[in-house]
């Protein structure tokens, strides 16, 4: 499944308060009932998982009521990082599942509570959505002075490059230096060494378009002549020949071209 459907399960709980609630009562259900009353902001990502089919991704090892053991699953799945300011800013995901030490250690074992990352705000700070923060549900900012770990789960389709990584790997390939082995060094349109002006090489897209749209026009029309010509030709014959049938001389014509290669030597 993918992080947008875990942010929108998240979402849903905004406003929830109190306890027992839907989500500690869920969770009671396969667990018992000591959990009806217990803390419940990691039955809360575990409940929003599972609604959202994300539970492979979110719960490799299964449902999660505490916290250490939650962040443990993604630190041995090889996927966390610790709550550093450069580590928030360049690793963590919409749909990251961030834990937090309000002593402000990035030990795994003192950690205090858990949410999911709704958006990074690029500044070393994430909005997350957390389940009993203050016994209710709610959107909360969080920087790197409580952020101990967070860990970004394995969504179906959401190890794609982001749209900058594209961007620049698009920029990258209009811009380096050709090589022997690609296809326009091969088909002698550039030189191999020749360093690619992205300018010249979006030019050379374009012509190379546009005169592949005209010589398909010119094919074109130089077919519907042929068809002109043909029936032309039918309809001289019909004249000094009142028995012939114009329409099925023109099928045997057509049939017969059918059979015939021809090179078209567009231009020349």
């Amino acid at each position: 499944m993918t992080a947008a459907k875990m942010l929108t399960q998240a979402r849903k709980s905004l406003g929830l308060t109190g306890r027992p609630n839907y989500i500690t009562r869920d969770y009671a259900n396969r667990h018992g009932a000591d959990y009806l009353s217990a803390p419940w902001c990691d039955m809360s990502v575990t409940y929003w998982a599972r609604k959202s089919d994300n539970a492979d991704a979110v719960l490799p090892r299964g449902d999660r009521a505490y916290t250490v053991y939650h962040a443990e699953d993604g630190r041995d799945a090889g996927r966390g990082y610790s709550g550093t300011t450069a580590n928030i800013k360049a690793h963590a995901k919409p749909g990251a599942i961030v834990f937090f030490d309000w002593a402000g250690t990035n030990s795994i074992v003192a950690i205090d509570h858990v949410g999911v990352v709704e958006v990074n705000l690029g500044d070393g700070r994430v909005q997350t959505i957390e389940g009993n923060t203050g016994d209710a549900c709610k959107r909360r900012v969080r920087g790197s002075d409580v952020v101990a770990y967070f860990w970004n789960p394995d969504y179906e389709g959401e190890d794609m490059p982001s749209a900058k990584e594209i961007a620049d790997a698009v920029y990258d390939r209009f811009t380096h230096t050709v090589t022997d082995d690609v296809w326009a060094a091969k088909e002698k349109i550039l030189e191999p060494g020749q360093k690619i002006d992205p300018r010249t090489a979006f030019r050379q897209i374009w012509a190379y378009t546009k005169d592949g749209y005209a010589r398909d026009r010119e094919i074109l029309a130089r077919l519907a002549a042929q068809d002109a010509t043909i029936k032309a030709l039918a309809e001289a014959l019909a004249a000094q020949n009142a028995n012939l049938d114009v329409d099925a001389l023109i099928d045997q014509i057509r049939t017969a071209l059918d059979n015939v290669s021809i090179n078209l030597e567009v231009g020349k």
